[in-house]
């Protein structure tokens, strides 16, 4: 594959002090932080006929994959260089580098994210409408990427979610995949009286408490549009809406049927626990797969869908990947929008996909992912695509609130907190 281009970068080297880590385990692929903290190797710069760029990915399962294709790419361009930087925090360092008008040349955000959309709206982020990176992408995923009727970002990757099992447990052991929510409850009976730990879960990272209500919500919502709009419009409040309600309540069985010290695991930790036997389940989203078969590549790692009452369900995507072009000061737009191109390419989106086990929003990719198919069919029959934010700031209000939530135990308080929050980021 080549010499690894990731770097670590120190956040004092960003000018970004005392930031949170969301996760504290760096890839095999980076370079130790304390070691380029002073360094230059980073940013962008034109040395001779070579040209330099900063790729900012945000994507921690997906360092390894971007850097074969960045091998690929520069085989292909020899007279640009591109440095995969990344970084702990790497949304909260974005937000540091944007108000400095510091946007790397090339970076990965979150189409619906309403930090991204300030970028946007701020002057931050290249107009990419109309340009090759966005010819190549699926139009229904270019047009829920769009802010104001514009393309600022080109999604590459699509998200789905559900909860991984290792099949050869699962068999050893006699459990079925349940089918429907009434299953899994007897399937967790079942594991408790066998001495198990029926789920594993990582709560000290804020975004996963979020990311669990969500994978089991949407499968009866499916889209968040109609529930926003008439939140915004004084109709509906997640204290009167009856999906909300029981959907909470079932993540709220989720997490007592999970290991005792949940609020303490991170993300990573979870991942070891659980390949390591700790638990027999563990809802996530397709991005993980590649870390739990890097973690045991013997294990035969499945998911199935969060079931619903019925049986029948809404299975909800999400753009994942996507890219985007900081408007900086860099002389280097002519080798930003060939990256970019490529990496909007079939021939990259299907590596891609083929390594990080996701669905691709680009054309001509194919993607054989056997660990999922009981997802993947359920997304050909079910697929509904969410392409909606809530209001800026209210995301990272819900997670807090959700790991009060997981500590008390009171969903009532947690709706109705939840209900606050949102008509104080929403008032006039």
């Amino acid at each position: 594959m080549g010499k690894k281009k990731t770097v670590a970068i120190a956040l004092a080297a960003l000018s970004v002090c005392m930031l949170t880590a969301c996760g504290s385990e760096q890839s095999s692929g980076q370079k130790d932080a304390s070691s380029s903290a002073g360094s230059t190797e980073t940013g962008s710069s034109k040395t001779g006929d070579v040209t330099k760029i900063e790729f900012f990915q945000m994507k921690k399962e997906a360092v390894d994959t971007m850097d074969y294709l960045i091998a690929e790419f520069e085989k292909q361009h020899p007279k640009i260089d591109v440095e995969q930087v990344t970084v702990p925090d790497g949304e909260t360092v974005l937000m540091t580098r944007a108000a400095a008008d510091d946007l790397p040349d090339v970076f990965t955000h979150y189409p619906i994210d309403a930090n991204f959309a300030n970028f946007v709206k701020e002057g931050k982020v290249l107009d990419i409408t109309g340009k090759p990176c966005t010819e190549n992408v699926i139009p229904e995923y270019l047009k829920s990427a769009e802010v104001d009727g514009k393309n600022y970002i080109a999604p590459i990757s699509i998200e789905y979610n559900g909860v991984y099992y290792e099949e050869n447990s699962f068999k050893e052991k006699g459990y079925e995949v349940p089918e429907t929510w009434s299953d899994l409850v007897a399937l967790v009976d079942k594991m408790k009286e066998d001495g198990e730990t029926p789920f594993v879960l990582s709560n000290k990272d804020a975004w996963t408490t979020s990311y669990l209500w969500t994978g089991i919500m949407t499968k009866d919502m499916g889209s968040y549009k109609d529930f926003y709009e008439d939140m915004k419009a004084g109709k509906d409040s997640f204290s009167k809406n009856p999906i909300a309600k029981a959907t909470l309540e079932k993540m709220k069985w989720v997490n007592d049927n999970a290991q005792s010290d949940s609020i303490s695991v991170s993300y990573d930790q979870a991942i070891t626990d659980f390949v390591n036997g700790k638990g027999m389940m563990m809802p996530s989203g397709s991005f993980v797969l590649p870390s739990l078969q890097s973690a045991n590549p013997d294990a035969s790692f499945k998911i199935f869908p969060w079931p619903t009452d019925t049986g029948e369900t809404k299975e909800t995507v999400r753009v994942d990947l996507a890219v985007a072009a900081g408007k900086n000061k860099n002389d280097n737009k002519e080798a930003v929008d060939t990256f970019m191109q490529y990496l909007t390419s079939t021939e990259a989106a299907q590596i891609f996909s083929d390594r990080d086990h996701s669905l691709s929003a680009i054309k001509g990719v194919v993607p054989d992912i056997p660990e999922a198919q009981r997802v993947t069919e359920s997304v050909d029959k079910n697929g509904v695509l969410d392409a909606v934010a809530p209001p800026p700031g209210f995301e990272q209000e819900k997670r807090a609130e959700l790991q009060e939530m997981i500590m008390d135990g009171d969903v009532s308080k947690c709706l109705t907190k939840l209900d606050e929050i949102w008509k104080e980021l929403t008032a006039e």
